[in-house]
This record gives C-alpha cells, sequence and structure tokens, in this order.
C-alpha cells in the first residue's frame, strides 16, 4: 500500500538574467543613483569619523543611528554582487575617479552599475 502523504511542491527554480554590462549604461545609471537615490560617500572611507555628514543624512532616511548608517554598505547589500564571474563582466568598464577609494567593484543588480563596498545608497536592503 503506497503512502498517501502530502504531495510535495515542485522545485524552485531560479532563473537569473544575462547581465550585459557597458561603459555608456553604467555611467548614465550611476550618475542617475547619484542624483536620485544618494549613492555615496563621494569619498568613501574606513574611518568611523569621516563623511559624518553624509551618514547623518543617510541615518535620517533610514530612520536609524549614524553608526548602524556606517554598516548599512553596498558590500552587504542584497543587490550587490562580486562574485569571480561577475568580477569578470566588470572589467569592460574601465576603472574611474570613484573606483579609486570604494574598497572594492561590485555589481548593483537594482540599478545595474558599477558599485563599491564601502558607498551605499538609499535603497540599500538587507541580504
Amino acid at each position: 500500500m503506497k503512502d498517501k502523504g502530502l504531495m510535495m511542491p515542485p522545485p524552485i527554480i531560479e532563473i537569473k538574467e544575462e547581465v550585459v554590462i557597458s561603459v555608456k549604461e553604467n555611467d548614465k545609471n550611476m550618475a542617475m543613483v547619484k542624483a536620485e537615490w544618494n549613492l555615496g560617500p563621494e569619498k568613501a572611507s574606513p574611518d568611523p569619523k569621516a563623511n559624518s555628514e553624509y551618514w547623518k543624512k543617510m541615518a535620517k532616511i533610514w530612520q536609524t543611528s549614524e553608526k548602524e548608517a556606517r554598516r548599512q554598505l553596498c558590500a552587504n547589500c542584497e543587490y550587490f554582487e562580486d562574485t569571480p564571474e561577475m568580477m569578470e563582466k566588470m572589467d569592460v568598464v574601465p576603472f574611474n575617479e570613484f573606483d579609486a577609494d570604494g574598497g572594492g567593484r561590485g555589481y548593483c543588480h537594482k540599478f545595474s552599475f558599477i558599485c563599491h563596498n564601502l558607498r551605499t545608497c538609499q535603497a540599500w536592503e538587507m541580504e
């Protein structure tokens, strides 16, 4: 006699879209995130006293403390990807002044541009 237990749901298959990065699109999308989503700080720094005005502004937006806001970085955002495969795709975009102090590159899937470990924007979401 067969067990008539609950049927298992079909497995969930995640389909990832293919990311194609171009210099033009990257620059356009980064400019938009800077202007409309408070991408920053302009000069990133791991120094806990640096960029105080920026972090106070972000703390107010997120309704949290400045100390907590400083922990909400691109590096730990849900949309950030820095896998070896993505790093290779990002190589088509030459390094610029925003790369100099950003703490390393990653790809932002929310806004389709190259972001950086030590920066953030107001669209930050926990992984």
